[in-house]
């Protein structure tokens, strides 16, 4: 498949200047919902259709959007180092219900989920909140998140995305969606439901071959390479399993930043294991690593060099915002786990512990 965008392009909307741009999906060809005509593009952030305009830099793109805004100057850069905060909500939407329910409570049919890794799947836990709940908890001004990472658990496990119920959700921030499409052309659907970006887990897709695939569909795709001590690929082993050899593929490919998960901590709020933060040392990527993080784990992140940080579904934090909310009269309340222990780990996590001074 050719490349639309090469690795050196920096596309921009010709009306605002957003570089939210990718190949318009036809609902009508050959393969409904599938093909795309090469001519015709659409902005995500302000709807227009047409042919982008391309860049040699991303300041140069980013510096036409500034104009397109009425803004001259560039903007001045923040001191510090800047890491993004990214809670990971795991959507449990299963049984499916009618489509007047949904229309209706799209917010409370769809849970947001503990998850852990038992060796092959992601798998919900016992604790869980309705995704109203959840988003009144991190939506409001004591956290206030504005992105998230959404994982459709029934199309990650079952290749059985439920778009009915995810599309009402993504309306309420900026979304990066993972849900679980085994081949390019799944996981583009992801950007039907106008989210900020779709997100292509190694442990759903077969081959590298399948990012190369996404990139020439888009390079707004975003990468996320999934490990339990070694990358995992649908299948079995149907690419490299060392974290820079799949880092380098993606960085060949054109891919500028990528998720990098510890599948092993998971869910754990045990912070993430210093020997495989050291794994990541010198790969060419902005990496947004996940894993058992809280909260006061991102920070130290973006002191190591990192992007950003994707943080447990139920941190202490989050827990304590939950229980907090006013709860109506016929609302039955989660059951709070015990918090977890900083200093040890929990069942099936790998044995180490929180950060190491080194």
């Amino acid at each position: 498949m050719p490349s639309r965008f090469g690795p050196n392009d920096f596309a921009a909307c010709g009306r605002c200047g957003s570089g939210r741009v990718h190949p318009k999906l036809l609902v009508m060809g050959p393969i409904a919902g599938i093909d795309s005509d090469s001519r015709s593009y659409v902005c995500r952030a302000c709807g227009h259709e047409g042919l982008p305009i391309f860049f040699d830099t991303q300041e140069a793109r980013a510096q036409f959007e500034r104009e397109k805004k009425g803004i001259w100057a560039e903007e001045s850069k923040p001191s510090g180092p800047q890491v993004l905060t990214v809670p990971i909500l795991p959507i449990q939407t299963d049984p499916l219900l009618p489509m007047k329910i949904l229309e209706h409570l799209p917010g409370r049919v769809a849970t947001v989920t503990g998850v852990r890794w038992d060796g092959a799947r992601l798998g919900p836990t016992a604790y869980r909140v309705s995704y109203q709940e959840y988003w009144d908890a991190i939506g409001g001004p004591r956290y206030n998140a504005s992105r998230v990472l959404m994982l459709d658990l029934a199309g990650i496990n079952r290749a059985n995305p439920n778009f009915e119920v995810t599309r009402h959700l993504v309306k309420r921030s900026d979304v990066w969606l993972d849900s679980g499409g085994r081949e390019p052309e799944e996981v583009m659907d992801g950007y039907m439901l106008d989210v900020e970006r779709v997100v292509a887990g190694t442990k759903t897709l077969p081959s590298p071959d399948a990012f190369a695939g996404l990139y020439a569909l888009s390079n707004d795709v975003l990468p996320c390479i999934d490990w339990d001590g070694k990358v995992l690929w649908r299948g079995g082993h149907a690419g490299p399993t060392e974290l820079h050899d799949v880092a380098n593929v993606l960085r060949g490919i054109g891919f500028g930043s990528a998720c990098v998960v510890d599948l092993r901590r998971l869910g754990t709020e045990i912070g993430p294991d210093p020997a495989f933060l050291a794994t990541l040392e010198g790969i060419d990527l902005a990496l947004y690593v996940g894993g058992g993080l809280q909260e006061s784990d991102v920070l130290r992140l973006g002191e190591k060099g990192f992007a950003g940080g994707l943080v447990d579904p139920f941190t202490p934090v989050i827990r304590d915002l939950i229980s907090k909310l006013p709860k109506a009269p016929t609302t039955t309340e989660a059951s709070s786990p015990a918090p977890a222990s900083r200093t040890t780990a929990a069942p099936g996590s790998v044995p180490s512990s929180g950060w190491a001074h080194v």
